[in-house]
Order: C-alpha cells, then structure tokens, then sequence
C-alpha cells in the first residue's frame, strides 16, 4: 500500500513536470507549422471543368498533386454577377463583393475623362520598366491578403505578384507590396508601378535581358499529345474559332512578328505561362521567399488562358493543350518551391478568376438557346428608342457591359427625371433580344430589386459614383462580343461564375468539399492561417477544410534574414 502511494506521488510529480514542458513545445510546434509561403495561382478564364475534363493526362507534379493533397472544393461559385477578370482577382485579394471593393469591371466610364479607363489606369504613378500610361491598385477599396501581411508583421513579410495583365498583378498585391510586375506588350519586358518602387529590381532587370519573349518568335505551338488524344476537344479546324491576326485555326501555331503584334500573340500561348511560372521561380530565389521568419507571399496570375479562350472556346484543341501545358510549368513551379521552401512549409491556394461561355455557335449545333449581343449595336439601338419615346437628344455617354452610363446632362436640359429615365431605358433593353435581367441605380440604391435569381449576385456587383445607371445582364447562353466568331464572359451563370479551388498545405485537411463557397472565402482562411487580420473589407468566411489555426508572427531577427541579390 505504501509502495503503491509512493508510485503514485511519483507520477504526480512527473506529470507536473511535463506539462510544465509542454505548453511551450505545443506552441512551438503551431508556430512552426504556420506556412512560411503562400502562394497564390489564379488562372484567368480556367472553366472549372476542365479538372475533370483533362485529369487522366494531368501531370503528378501539377494539378493533379494539388487535388490528391489538398482540399478541393467542387462548387466554388462567384458570390457576385460581373464575371471579368479585374472583379475576380480583387475578391480573391479581399475578401469583398464588388460592392465594397468598387472593382465593378475590367474597364468602366470616367465622367472626368469622358471615356473608358481601365480599373487600374491611374495616370499619377508612372510606368517603371516601360513607357506606356500610368497604372496602380490605387482604385482597389478596402486591403488585401498581402496588405494585411505587411501590417502584422511591421512590413517585414514580402509580398509580390506576378502576371501578363496589369490588372492581375496589381489587384492581387494591392497597396503595401514589395512589387507588382507584368508584361509589356508593347516592348516584351516585366514593368512594374512607381507606387511600388522607382527603379526595377536587379533581378527583373536580369530577367528582362534574356529577351525571354523573342525565343519563341517563328517557333511552332505544337500539341503535346497526338491530335487523337484530344477527344474531349472539338475538331481542330472548327469553324466558329477567331483566329488571331497571323493565325490559323489548326495546329501548328507559328507566333511570328514584331512588337507589340507578336508579343500580344505571346501572350495567347502555353510560353507565356511558363515564362510568368520562370518569373515567379526568380522571385522566389532573388527575394528568398519563404526564407523568412514571417511568412512571405506571391501570387502568380496565369493570363494566356484568358486572351486565347476568347478566340478559340473553352472546348478547343487549343484551350485543352494551353491546360495541359499550363500543369507542366505548375510542377516546374511546385517543384522549385519545394526545392527553396519545403511543400511542407507553403500554403498553396489554386483558383480562377472566372470561367468562360462556351462559342455559342457551339450551343446553337446542340440546339441551345444562344446568340451575340454586339455592345455598340445595343447602345445604337437603346439611345434611337430614347429619342424616339422621350426627346430626341444624345442619351448615352458609354456602354460598357454590364454597365449602362446615362448622359446626365441631357437629363438636366431635357428637365427628364433620372429615375423615369432609367425606367423607360430598361424596358428598352429588356425587349432587346438575348438581354436577360436590367437593373437601374434607383432600383438599387432604394433596394427595390426584386428577390430571385441572381438578384443578390447583381446588387453585389453595384458600386455607387462607378456602375454605370444601368446594369444589363445577357440571358443564358448569350453573351455581349462584338467578334462574329469566338466568345466572353460576364455573366452571372454557372459557366462563367463556377471555378476550381483547391488548397494545399500541412494546415489543410485534404479531400472533395462540396458544399457551396466563393472566392470571397479565400482572403479570411488564408490569414485565418497566419493568424493575422482579415482584410478589411472581407465578407468572406473561413474554409472548413484548415486543419488548425496558426500563432501569431514572430518577430523577424533582421541580421540574420537573408537579402536580395543586387
């Protein structure tokens, strides 16, 4: 008895003593396992069918590691009605609907310049690197993932964005970023926004004088498969393809030229995604990313999808190779970063930034309801039904889908009431063929819109001072493109608005997720992660799929990081 009581205190004593032990090492362990990289892949106009279209040729490295090891949420669906590129990769950088972000299209109207500007065109930053017109996240509302990276850890974390558009790369870095960099069509280098920095790093400078473009000028766009291996693809000459100045529609395809002429061809092909996949890699290890105490971030936007979907169609030859390709330099990428970093110690998030409409001559052989809406025939016709029913007058300023932008100053001088004007504007166009929902900023503003549909899509992509006074929407299957051939995106249907998402990384728990979540959700479970602050505008909520929820930063010993190369 009096042996069994000794024992007993004796294991009393020990279990005091390791658990004296243990808080420390737990709390170690969670720091160690919060990501010392996030990298973020967004692929512009990556229909979320083609994982499943394409994945018995994936490769082990790409896209299929991701959806073996990570968690893969089968129905990701934009939370908003504006499918375009800029609105896309804003909601994934913040967390936030249009309507908070004020990123409500690629491109909007400018009652100050009296034209159409692009969501980054800002004229009071200049172009570093190039000698185009100004650009700058400057218009982004609200703070990104990368933002809020850089306020917790007192800016010691790095950020930095990569893509072929400056739309991509400046709505992911947002404000506080070390860099945004992309390609200059018009001289075939990476540039970068004087709101980051005055001169381009040594390192992009080294990078831009490999003339990595020039390589491929008159090289072949082979296949990588033979052409019977593409059966889930339409036919190689299929009729409805636009074929791009200097193309044809069959493979092979030789990008020849000069300039600005063959760099925009660059830009269509599987080249110019591995050339942003090689420049990611030389951020990686100029910048020593991941390398850091605190986490470090770079977000990789892979556009060629995006240009070469509007010619050929998701269902081409050309689109299916352009994937098949685009997962060859995905591995290269994984596998540089496991090299630097440790897939380990990297949170890796795949994503789009919205799909694409199928050719709707390729419907219409299916014997779906389809069409073209050509956006300059539609204003024509809209302002002609105003002079008609109203006065007649210049009633229009700009049509720039979604958005409708009434000529306010006709509304003073005919002494016409804004809101019977966009009443009598949006009957007009809902009796336009292939036009679906109409929505006038009245309607908005008072809430008056109807409940239903995409009713809750369309108030989220409405920003006052922005949207235009009407917001028009194509009904299914149609879609506004003033090309007789070839296709776009926009709309609010499961073609455009549903998208891959998968992440990767020890704090994940891997799997298929089916239940229904946005790209909004991306920005809080990320710094969920790191166990920073959301962005702050986020209305997204975390992901179920995180394994745990990190410690806070550590403060970074500045004499032993690492630094740049010069």
């Amino acid at each position: 008895m009096h042996l069994s009581r000794a024992f007993l205190a004796l294991l009393v004593l020990i279990c005091l003593g390791m658990s004296s032990i243990c808080p420390p090492s737990l709390a170690q362990a969670s720091q160690s396992a919060r990501p010392k990289l996030v990298l973020l892949v967004v692929a512009d106009h990556f229909s979320y069918n083609y994982l499943s279209r394409y994945q018995d040729k994936l490769s082990s490295g790409g896209l299929r590691y991701l959806m073996e090891h990570g968690a893969n949420y089968t129905n990701c669906r934009l939370s908003y009605a504006t499918s375009q590129n800029a609105c896309g990769q804003a909601a994934i950088s913040t967390g936030a609907n249009p309507w908070l972000s004020g990123i409500v299209a690629d491109e909007w109207f400018f009652p100050k310049h009296n034209k159409v500007l692009s969501a980054t065109a800002d004229d009071t930053y200049r172009l570093v690197g190039g000698n185009g017109p100004g650009a700058s996240s400057m218009r982004l509302v609200g703070t990104t993932i990368g933002d809020q990276m850089k306020l917790a850890t007192n800016g010691r974390s790095k950020v930095i964005s990569c893509s072929l558009r400056d739309t991509s790369a400046l709505m992911l870095a947002g404000v506080l970023a070390n860099g945004a960099f992309w390609f200059d069509r018009t001289n075939g280098s990476f540039v970068t926004s004087s709101q980051y920095s005055v001169d381009l790093p040594a390192w992009v400078k080294g990078f831009n004088d490999q003339r990595y473009a020039d390589k491929y000028n008159g090289k072949p766009w082979q296949r990588s498969l033979p052409e019977t291996e593409y059966g889930a693809s339409t036919r190689d000459d299929y009729p409805y393809e636009k074929a791009p100045d200097g193309w044809t529609k069959q493979f092979p395809h030789t990008i020849s030229g000069q300039g600005e002429q063959f760099y925009n061809s660059f830009a269509m092909t599987p080249w110019a995604n591995q050339m942003t996949c090689d420049f990611a890699k030389e951020a990686l290890d100029k910048e020593f990313l991941g390398q850091h105490n605190e986490p470090d971030m770079l977000a990789v936007s892979l556009s060629a999808g995006d240009y070469l979907n509007q010619t050929f169609g998701p269902y081409s030859q050309e689109a299916e190779d352009l994937v098949l390709k685009m997962d060859q330099s995905l591995a290269s990428l994984f596998q540089a970063v496991d090299q630097k970093v440790g897939l380990n110690n990297t949170l890796i998030v795949f994503t789009a930034a919205h799909g694409t409409m199928p050719i709707p001559e390729f419907l219409k052989e299916r014997r779906m309801n389809t069409g073209k809406i050509d956006p300059k025939s539609f204003k024509n016709l809209l302002d002609s039904a105003l002079d008609s029913q109203v006065a007649p007058d210049e009633w229009i300023d700009e049509f720039s889908p979604p958005n409708v932008y009434l000529k306010l100053e006709t509304l003073e001088k005919q002494k016409v009431r804004q809101a019977d004007l966009e009443a009598v504007a949006a009957r007009v166009a809902k009796s336009i063929a292939g036009v679906g929902d109409v929505l006038c900023r009245h309607q908005l503003i008072l809430n008056q819109v109807q409940s239903g549909g995409n009713a809750d899509e369309q108030r989220r992509s409405y920003y006052w001072n922005r949207s235009g006074e009407l917001l028009i929407y194509p009904k299914p299957g149609y879609v506004f493109a003033s090309e007789s051939h070839g296709t776009g995106s926009g709309s609010p249907f499961a073609y455009d608005a549903q998208i891959p998402l998968i992440l990767c990384g020890s704090s994940i728990k891997a799997g298929r997720y089916s239940q229904t979540v946005s790209p909004i959700d991306i920005a809080p479970t990320v710094t969920s992660i790191l166990g920073i602050e959301a962005p702050s505008l986020c209305e997204g909520s975390g992901l179920d799929a995180v394994a745990q929820v990190m410690g806070p930063p550590r403060p970074r010993n500045a004499a032993a990081a690492p630094q740049p190369a010069q």
